[in-house]
């Protein structure tokens, strides 16, 4: 029974904490890149072209799972006097528990969408890289068997920076390694969770809660073999998730860090040229 609920607790964490705290930290990185920026329409437009639609997608794919109600789309459009580069207006009926339950989801549509692109990508891009981690994903998940997701997360985070240092290192590799790049840079520059999407997804929180633990209560209990899979089957997902999350956050932090180097640089030319006049 404490597997049980240890495992409950881990579920949580992977899918409502680890996505709201990491999607917090990439939609506050991107937010001061574009505010820095000075909101340069050039940089918001060559970033939101593609990463935009995956954005709106990601929503109207989840409202349809849910059975809400889409009522318009703009997956991409040129709007300067609101800065809204796309959206998706959605209706459900809030008697609905299924209803209610989509509204998590379809708030963090974006950040779902935008992980599993880039592993689709990843698949096809980097194949190299791709089969390393689904190396990683194996002992990861192994690993998660003493049923204590902080022990497991102490020994996960070196196995990450493998990852990531595999994938930056396969950007010598040649051109697809750049196309997967350019893409991932796209998609974590747009996966912001705005404030709308924050406050629609909380009301399936709750529910979602209930349901692990329901789930795994009645499967633990009545099938235990089932569900050692069933476990295992969501911590991989958990995993692939953060994986996606701490990539995202990476390039975020990448384009941050390029950004205030040509500020700096272009400050530190601009105070030359005033003194030599």
């Amino acid at each position: 029974m404490n597997v049980i609920f240890s495992n409950v607790l881990s579920q949580l964490i992977y899918f409502i904490l680890v996505i709201y705290a990491i999607g917090f930290l990439i939609s506050l990185i991107n937010r001061l890149f574009y505010k820095l920026s000075g909101q340069h329409p050039a940089v918001i437009y060559a970033t939101g072209v593609i990463g935009t639609p995956i954005h709106e997608l990601s929503h109207a794919l989840m409202c349809l799972v849910f059975f809400h109600h889409i009522d318009e789309v703009k997956l991409f459009q040129i709007d300067e006097e609101s800065g809204v580069l796309g959206y998706v207006r959605h209706s459900y009926n809030p008697k609905n528990l299924y209803h209610q339950l989509g509204n998590y989801f379809i708030g963090i549509a974006p950040i779902v969408g935008g992980s599993a692109i880039i592993f689709i990508a990843a698949r096809f891009l980097l194949p190299t890289t791709a089969t390393h981690f689904d190396s990683y994903i194996n002992v990861l998940t192994g690993m998660q068997g003493d049923g204590d997701f902080f022990i497991w997360l102490s020994g996960a985070i070196p196995v990450f920076g493998k990852v990531l240092g595999s994938i930056f290192a396969e950007m010598t590799s040649g051109f697809t390694a750049w196309i997967f790049l350019i893409l991932c840079i796209c998609i974590a520059m747009h996966m912001n969770l705005s404030g709308a999407d924050i406050k629609g997804s909380l009301v399936g929180i709750p529910l979602l809660a209930i349901l692990l633990l329901l789930v795994n209560l009645i499967l633990g209990v009545v099938l235990p073999g089932v569900y050692a899979e069933f476990a295992a089957w969501l911590g991989a997902i958990g995993i692939y998730l953060m994986g996606a999350l701490l990539l995202s956050l990476s390039l975020s932090l990448i384009c941050m860090a390029v950004l205030l180097t040509v500020k700096g640089s272009s400050t530190g030319i601009g105070r030359l040229i005033r003194l030599k006049k």
